[in-house]
């Protein structure tokens, strides 16, 4: 019925977590496939250890470093089941986030992707806010993006519509804009993630990923040109934030600030 993958690199201070948060799933029916990118920390000796105790959970490791978007596309070619999930190796999953969106999605065979709405968490995994990203009157919502790692949609979408690796870092935005106009994209409008946004300098989560919004701007794709040029503007305006030292204040402007 259902693949939940984890790709994963260097990520042993949380993996622990993120992986129980998968077993701690109200939907038990699943298998989680936890992918090595080429870690040199103690990451692949925690999943090989938790593999060793669940039949569901497979590792899979080939020694090899080569981004997210080559390692989800290797996943979407594994997977042998209906629908495929994914998260990061530092976020949490809610309880019931399997369950809800397996529902939505068995109950509406036209979306090909479904997302959720997240709460914010920081290093130690504490609620900071709500990442509203998707606000509306229902269940869910028709959207053109996601928070990647909340997303669940058809195996068979993500085989039809691989990840450009030459997109590094940005390969989701550069799969939503380039498949919007044909699928169908929903989000579920209750947090259901816990997505750990807190940590290195958020300015250099967007720098890093220059090299990749040139790239896109080579192509003829209105959306993606605009998309890069707001990337851009937005990574200026985080750096001008953490040089007068309110850097955090920016990161939390687009959340709702849970006191």
């Amino acid at each position: 019925m259902l693949t939940v993958a984890i790709p994963f690199y260097n990520a042993d201070k949380y993996l622990a977590e993120a992986i129980e948060s998968v077993l701690a799933q109200t939907f038990k029916d699943w298998t989680l496939l936890l992918v090595n990118d080429g870690s040199t920390d103690n990451s692949l000796h925690i999943a090989q250890r938790y593999a060793e105790k669940d039949d569901r959970i497979k590792v899979l490791s080939d020694g090899e470093n080569k981004n997210l978007g080559a390692r989800l596309n290797e996943i979407a070619d594994t997977a042998e089941t209906k629908f495929l999930a994914r998260m990061d190796a530092d976020d949490i999953m809610h309880p019931d986030k399997l369950a809800k969106q397996l529902a939505v999605l068995e109950s509406n065979p036209n979306i090909d992707v479904l997302g959720t709405n997240a709460y914010s968490i920081n290093e130690i995994g504490e609620v900071v806010g709500i990442r509203n990203k998707y606000n509306g009157d229902g269940e869910i919502m028709k959207v053109d993006s996601f928070i990647h790692p909340t997303i669940m949609g058809k195996s068979s979408w993500f085989r039809n519509n691989k990840y450009d690796v030459k997109a590094v870092r940005i390969e989701d935005a550069e799969l939503w804009l380039r498949t919007k106009d044909y699928s169908n994209f929903y989000c579920l409008t209750e947090p259901l993630f816990y997505y750990r946004e807190f940590g290195d300098h958020y300015y250099k989560k967007y720098f890093k990923a220059f090299p990749s919004l040139l790239y896109l701007m080579k192509k003829p794709n209105k959306d993606k040109v605009v998309f890069s040029l707001k990337y851009i503007l937005a990574s200026f305006r985080c750096y001008v934030y953490y040089l007068l030292g309110k850097e955090q204040k920016l990161i939390a402007r687009r959340n709702e600030i849970i006191y």
